[in-house]
């Protein structure tokens, strides 16, 4: 593996031994990531390009086109996950237990125009519910072109005020959704939108529901435009930062030993071994009965290893 940095290329080389470890809580919630440690090596300076006498955008080669095709796609798929470890974090800070699927009934397929309905209806949202409505949202293109909204939230009341009129709160959605794209083009499922035979999704814990809608910001990342936001959110509680270590003179097994912790009550959402040994995944959520925000345990060994920036 290499980088450019300001015209020096450096040379990754894998530490046998040492793994840096990355661990964020927030309201109950554990995410651990561990992967084997990198040490970048100065190879020398990269010699320079002469462009002077290329034609305004045009490339020599074909060679060329691919490698910055190469480098743009890498750089589209960075930001995609970034953008998408935000997100599930986002859902898991703010605690939402409630899951929307927004919907078009005509094959509505532009990515803007879906978003500035979608801005449109959490401005109305928040009128009806008495100026507070939080959510986090990822934007997904059907198979059939169309695109929809998933949202997480806080669950709905049961009933709420518009334009002075009562609604039941499961209608809400719809009702406002409506008044936006048009009579009867479109639905707010409540739930999220019911899956194969029409059966309806089961009540999702909050992991589970960040896990499904930040999973959408990768699944179109290519798609989305470069400079476009790949999911909104209300603002809202502060997630934290993620307290970054490395351990080293360990084996993986014992990385594992080190790391792994579920307290009382805690429910394993998510843990996994890479293919090649080279990473390890973890993540905990308060079990049903447990109050989120519990004060976090400690990690073993982790409390004595070296704090990396």
């Amino acid at each position: 593996m290499e980088r450019i940095v300001h015209g020096i290329l450096f040379e990754g080389r894998r530490l046998p031994d040492a793994w840096d470890v990355s661990v964020w809580e927030a309201n109950g919630h554990r995410e651990v990531s561990v992967r084997q440690a990198v040490q970048w090596v100065e190879m020398g300076v990269v010699p320079v390009l002469d462009w002077s006498n290329r034609p305004l955008g045009e490339l020599d080669s074909e060679l060329d086109a691919d490698l910055i095709e190469e480098k743009r796609q890498q750089s589209l798929k960075k930001a995609a996950q970034r953008a998408q470890t935000m997100c599930r974090r986002i859902i898991k800070a703010e605690g939402f237990n409630e899951l929307l699927t927004i919907t078009y009934r005509d094959n509505q397929q532009d990515r803007e125009l879906c978003k500035k309905h979608f801005k449109e209806w959490v401005r109305r949202m928040k009128a009806a519910l008495g100026g507070e409505f939080r959510y986090c949202a990822s934007f997904e293109r059907q198979d059939r072109g169309a695109m929809h909204v998933h949202v997480a939230c806080h669950k709905l009341p049961q009933h709420a005020v518009r334009k002075g009129q009562k609604i039941l709160g499961w209608r809400l959605g719809t009702t406002i959704w409506r008044s936006i794209v048009g009579a009867d083009n479109g639905l707010v499922f409540v739930g999220g939108k019911p899956g194969a035979k029409g059966r309806r999704r089961a009540k999702m814990s909050a992991a589970k529901m960040a896990q499904y809608v930040s999973k959408y910001i990768m699944k179109d990342y290519a798609e989305a435009p470069e400079e476009s936001n790949r999911y909104s959110r209300s603002n809202g509680a502060p997630m934290g930062v993620p307290m970054r270590l490395r351990l080293t003179g360990c084996d993986m097994a014992d990385l594992i030993g080190a790391v792994f912790e579920c307290r009382d009550g805690d429910v394993v959402v998510s843990h996994r071994l890479g293919s090649f040994c080279d990473t390890y995944w973890l993540c905990t959520e308060p079990g049903p009965g447990q109050r989120a925000g519990q004060a976090p345990g400690s990690y073993g060994c982790l409390r004595d290893a070296e704090s990396v920036s």
